[in-house]
């Protein structure tokens, strides 16, 4: 069976730069597409259902500030409660422009190289009109970019900016988004792409392009779903242990994504035949986050999972990409006047047992009904201590291996409702594990470990083994280990070192470089099961 990747090529081959540039005339209002059956047509109904949507995520806490967002486009019934954590986390980001990037899956078979922005004034959905930024489509569609001609298209070079009204006939993908944009920012200006395909410079061509649009007040979003595996989409590339291995290749993909790994993410595709229809979209994004934009994944599901029948099933993602408030790169580090502030503190018994009991509760209620305890139940038991800021790690251990771990470097939020965000992170965001599933929850022992704030060191020969956590920073590489990890893994200082190089993607010595940084920090680590 041919990839996905193979087909795209062949494809490509046949195109016409007139396909693209047909003539179309400028209308008022594109009216919606796909209204009533890929979501609500009724306003009333539309706006409850993504209310009802929006009020089972938990309390977010965000890296930085969101620049981009993948989200899925199937029926709202299917993946609207994964795209919703995306919306929901963008929110209050002060945008007035969005870019959308989507695929075409239509157009009557044919497909077109390049991208087409729809030569229209609004776009309309049951929630009302949203206008399209008019001056930013003309900057981009007036452009004087051409693409160089390749062996495998015509001699004439072909401009990769048109209007193709046959993109948009039909099409969901663009659409599905924009009654989550308007219930999360209520007024803002479109600026639409349909993506066709792209091949070699084009990418780089259409970034270039785009990107002087990427302010602070714009967000871009991509229109993707993942994994479609069955008959249905002639793609069957295992047929035992169906639901770990799409997670397997959804999470293959989802690594080269955060790494922002424009040519591993192609090989990755070409190897695997993943037929993630906004793949090529997906590869535009990674030409234009900014270098020190991180990644994380808010949620994922699949359709299998929902209907318990994977003989057909979809994945839908939502991840977000965010750009650090205080630093260029790498982990958030806190501003340099904290630095060196390394107060030292320890828990009582009693705060201890009541934050394992906050994260056990959690855990039993996330996985059984995907939302969490409600907090103003305990609040009275709470000490001024637990609501305070603290960075906190919470770590998710089955029959004695890692389960998930995932936690706050810096503080970022009261210290119990840090324990509720990151036992729901460990359980279900941890892109090294499937989410924890509800019977698995009496065999997980539960670890936090409360950390002091960080502080700046000179070099490796300061990092104390055993009663430290260590982060690493290296230009945009960075990775962290809790302090009980050399400990557990029986490493001394080099090792751990060299670990944590892996970890970052580095190479192992590279902690021996002048331009590594090195920040260290201490932890009260507590588990189940111990006297506290």
């Amino acid at each position: 069976m041919k990839s996905l990747f193979s087909l795209m090529s062949l494809l490509v081959a046949v195109l016409t730069p007139s396909l693209l540039f047909a003539e179309t005339e400028t209308s008022q209002v594109w009216e919606p597409q796909v209204a009533g059956r890929f979501y609500p047509g009724n306003e009333t109904v539309l706006k409850e259902q993504i209310n009802a949507f929006l009020k089972k995520i938990p309390k977010q806490s965000l890296k930085g500030k969101p620049v981009a967002l993948i989200s899925p486009h199937a029926g709202y019934q299917y993946s609207g409660q994964v795209a919703a954590y995306g919306y929901n986390a963008i929110k209050d980001g002060g945008f007035n422009r969005v870019i959308i990037l989507a695929p075409s899956h239509f157009m009557s078979g044919k497909r077109f190289r390049g991208v087409s922005i729809l030569n229209v004034k609004s776009f309309k959905t049951p929630l009302g009109v949203i206008p399209v930024d008019e001056d930013a489509c003309n900057q981009l569609l007036n452009t004087s970019k051409e693409s160089k001609p390749d062996a495998s298209a015509s001699h004439q070079a072909i401009k990769l900016f048109g209007s193709y009204e046959g993109a948009y006939k039909g099409e969901h993908s663009l659409e599905t988004q924009l009654p989550f944009l308007q219930m999360a920012l209520n007024t803002f200006k479109l600026v639409p792409i349909i993506v066709g395909v792209l091949i070699d410079n084009d990418y780089d061509q259409v970034a270039s392009t785009i990107r002087p649009l990427m302010d602070d007040k714009t967000l871009v979003v991509v229109s993707s779903d993942f994994t479609h595996y069955g008959e249905g989409y002639s793609y069957i590339p295992f047929k035992n242990d169906i639901e770990k291995n799409i997670h397997i290749l959804d999470y293959g993909a989802f690594d080269k994504i955060l790494s922002k790994d424009f040519d591993g993410l192609r090989v990755y595709r070409k190897e695997t035949g993943i037929n993630a229809c906004g793949i090529i979209p997906i590869a535009l994004l990674l030409k234009l986050l900014p270098s020190e934009a991180q990644g994380e994944i808010l949620n994922y599901d699949t359709s299998g999972h929902q209907s318990k029948d994977f003989s057909f099933s979809v994945s839908y993602a939502s991840v977000l990409f965010t750009k650090p408030l205080e630093t260029k790169s790498g982990h958030y580090i806190p501003k340099a006047d904290t630095l060196n502030n390394n107060p030292s503190f320890c828990l009582t018994s009693k705060e201890k047992a009541l934050l394992l009991s906050l994260a056990r509760s959690t855990l039993e209620a996330y996985t059984k009904t995907g939302t969490s305890p409600k907090l103003d139940k305990i609040e009275y038991k709470l000490t001024p201590r637990l609501k305070e800021n603290y960075g906190v790690f919470v770590t998710l251990k089955k029959h004695g291996e890692l389960r998930g771990c995932i936690g706050y470097i810096v503080p970022r939020a009261p210290l119990s409702q840090a324990v509720i965000e990151n036992t729901i992170n460990s359980s279900a965001n941890d892109w090294r594990f499937s989410p924890v599933e509800a019977k698995e929850v009496r065999d997980i022992t539960i670890e936090i470990s409360v950390l002091s704030q960080m502080k700046k060191i000179n070099g490796p020969d300061e990092f104390i083994v055993g009663k430290e956590g260590i982060l690493i920073r290296k230009g945009s590489a960075s990775a962290v280990f809790l302090p009980q990890v050399a400990t557990e893994q029986g490493w001394d200082r080099a090792e751990t070192l060299c670990q944590l190089c892996r970890k970052a993607g580095l190479f192992p010595d590279a902690w021996k470089d002048d331009d590594m940084e090195f920040f260290v920090f201490t932890a009260n680590v507590f588990h189940e099961g111990e006297k506290t």
